[in-house]
Protein backbone atom coordinates (compact mmCIF):
# COMPACT_ATOMS: atom_id res chain seq x y z
CA UNK A 1 0.00 0.00 0.00
CA UNK A 2 2.83 2.42 0.74
CA UNK A 3 4.08 2.12 -2.84
CA UNK A 4 0.62 2.98 -4.19
CA UNK A 5 0.49 5.93 -1.82
CA UNK A 6 3.79 7.32 -3.06
CA UNK A 7 2.87 6.68 -6.69
CA UNK A 8 -0.29 8.76 -6.25
CA UNK A 9 1.52 11.76 -4.76
CA UNK A 10 3.02 13.05 -8.03
CA UNK A 11 -0.41 13.10 -9.68
CA UNK A 12 -1.78 15.24 -6.86
CA UNK A 13 1.24 17.53 -6.98
CA UNK A 14 0.93 17.93 -10.75
CA UNK A 15 -2.81 18.55 -10.49
CA UNK A 16 -2.21 21.15 -7.78
CA UNK A 17 0.39 22.92 -9.93
CA UNK A 18 -1.91 22.89 -12.97
CA UNK A 19 -4.80 24.22 -10.89
CA UNK A 20 -2.66 26.99 -9.40
CA UNK A 21 -1.50 28.06 -12.87
CA UNK A 22 -5.06 27.99 -14.24
CA UNK A 23 -6.30 30.07 -11.32
CA UNK A 24 -3.50 32.59 -11.87
CA UNK A 25 -4.31 32.71 -15.59
CA UNK A 26 -7.92 33.46 -14.64
CA UNK A 27 -6.80 36.42 -12.54
CA UNK A 28 -6.76 34.96 -9.05
CA UNK A 29 -3.94 35.67 -6.61
CA UNK A 30 -3.44 32.04 -5.61
CA UNK A 31 -1.31 32.80 -2.55
CA UNK A 32 -3.91 35.18 -1.19
CA UNK A 33 -7.16 33.72 -2.56
CA UNK A 34 -6.31 30.02 -2.06
CA UNK A 35 -3.67 30.04 0.71
CA UNK A 36 -4.26 26.40 1.65
CA UNK A 37 -4.05 25.00 -1.91
CA UNK A 38 -1.79 21.96 -1.67
CA UNK A 39 -1.43 18.31 -2.50
CA UNK A 40 -1.72 15.62 0.12
CA UNK A 41 -2.49 11.99 0.81
CA UNK A 42 -5.74 11.40 2.68
CA UNK A 43 -6.39 8.88 5.45
CA UNK A 44 -7.29 6.22 2.89
CA UNK A 45 -3.95 6.68 1.15
CA UNK A 46 -5.46 8.44 -1.86
CA UNK A 47 -3.80 11.42 -3.46
CA UNK A 48 -5.92 14.55 -3.06
CA UNK A 49 -5.81 18.25 -3.79
CA UNK A 50 -6.86 20.51 -0.92
CA UNK A 51 -8.44 23.79 -1.96
CA UNK A 52 -8.90 24.95 1.60
CA UNK A 53 -11.30 27.60 2.85
CA UNK A 54 -11.98 30.47 0.47
CA UNK A 55 -13.81 33.72 1.05
CA UNK A 56 -17.35 33.93 -0.35
CA UNK A 57 -16.33 36.57 -2.91
CA UNK A 58 -13.56 34.31 -4.24
CA UNK A 59 -15.91 31.31 -4.39
CA UNK A 60 -18.41 33.48 -6.26
CA UNK A 61 -15.77 34.54 -8.80
CA UNK A 62 -14.70 30.94 -9.28
CA UNK A 63 -18.30 29.78 -9.69
CA UNK A 64 -18.96 32.51 -12.27
CA UNK A 65 -15.85 31.50 -14.20
CA UNK A 66 -16.80 27.82 -14.21
CA UNK A 67 -20.37 28.65 -15.18
CA UNK A 68 -19.29 30.91 -18.06
CA UNK A 69 -16.86 28.27 -19.28
CA UNK A 70 -19.53 25.58 -19.13
CA UNK A 71 -21.91 27.73 -21.17
CA UNK A 72 -19.32 28.35 -23.89
CA UNK A 73 -17.91 24.81 -24.05
CA UNK A 74 -18.20 23.19 -27.46
CA UNK A 75 -19.97 19.83 -27.01
CA UNK A 76 -18.37 18.51 -30.22
CA UNK A 77 -14.87 19.19 -28.86
CA UNK A 78 -15.79 17.54 -25.57
CA UNK A 79 -16.91 14.39 -27.41
CA UNK A 80 -13.57 14.25 -29.25
CA UNK A 81 -11.70 14.38 -25.93
CA UNK A 82 -13.34 11.15 -24.72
Amino acid sequence: MANDEHAAEPSAREATDRLALALEDAGFDVGRDFPALNDAVDRDGSAVVHLGDVRPAIAGRLAALIHATALTADPVEEDRDK
